[in-house]
């Protein structure tokens, strides 16, 4: 693997992720570090009521470029999300979740993907290792959002994307919850950004619990993106001037 001379912002919220954080972000600096990748890690405690604060606080004292954002209550995975983003400082921006799901080392098949021209990569996972309603749910979701938007893309909601510079300054992300990878692909999607995929691998859960409620999760899914194809609807036509 070639040295990349990229400098890498990576983000991720975490909520009651005690038994995955650190692991997590080790995971990441050690990637960077093997990968020769000038970097840093940014984390969102979204209002955490384990040791989840405690311990990033904890790195941050062993990383200097360990960047811990903290709510102080629960204001969700797209809020989390969003804040994370906006405290980075780096280049690109590279996005994944905390609770281990996910390989950090398999940040090279984003990059070599964007290095073929691509304004934002978007992992999908090759088989997702869930329960099976959760698989059912996100396969669902994936038709919906190829028919609501008219779109291809293998999995929108898969939190693993990396994004060019000044990409995530175009648009503001409202989600509050888990509907934010899909925002924030549809609207970039909107505004005309190139956007690739890459199968990525995907694990089982190891450590801790989901804090999702599935059917909540799937209600609060759905009339989110009936609100995000109005937004977009609006933007097309020209009546409003932002995304």
């Amino acid at each position: 693997m070639k040295e990349h001379k990229y400098n890498i912002s990576i983000v991720m919220p975490a909520f009651n992720e005690a038994q995955n954080i650190e692991e997590t972000v080790r995971s990441c600096f050690s990637t960077l570090a093997t990968l020769g990748i000038e970097g840093e890690v940014v984390v969102t405690d979204d209002g955490s009521v384990d040791d989840t604060l405690k311990i990033l606080n904890s790195l941050a004292a062993e990383f200097p470029r360990l960047k811990v954002v903290n709510h102080e209550k629960n204001e969700g995975y797209g809020a989390a999300l969003k804040d994370a983003v906006s405290s980075a400082s780096g280049r690109y921006i590279v996005s994944i979740d905390s609770d281990g799901q996910f390989d950090i080392g398999e940040i090279p098949l984003l990059i070599e993907q964007k290095d073929r021209g691509f304004d934002i990569v978007s992992g999908y996972r090759k088989k997702k290792k869930d329960s099976l309603f959760k698989i059912i749910a996100d396969r669902g979701l994936n038709i919906i959002v190829r028919i609501m938007f008219g779109v291809n893309y293998r999995d929108t909601n898969c939190a693993f994307k990396i994004y060019s510079p000044g990409v995530l300054d175009r648009i503001k992300i409202e989600a509050r919850g888990y509907q934010a990878p899909t925002e924030i692909l549809m609207k970039l999607h909107t505004l005309g950004y190139s956007i690739g995929q890459v199968g990525i691998s995907h694990y089982a859960r190891e450590k801790g619990k989901s804090a999702l409620s599935p059917l909540v999760t799937i209600y609060k899914m759905f009339t989110f993106l009936l609100y995000l194809r109005l937004k977009i609807h609006l933007y097309r036509r020209k009546i409003i001037a932002a995304l």
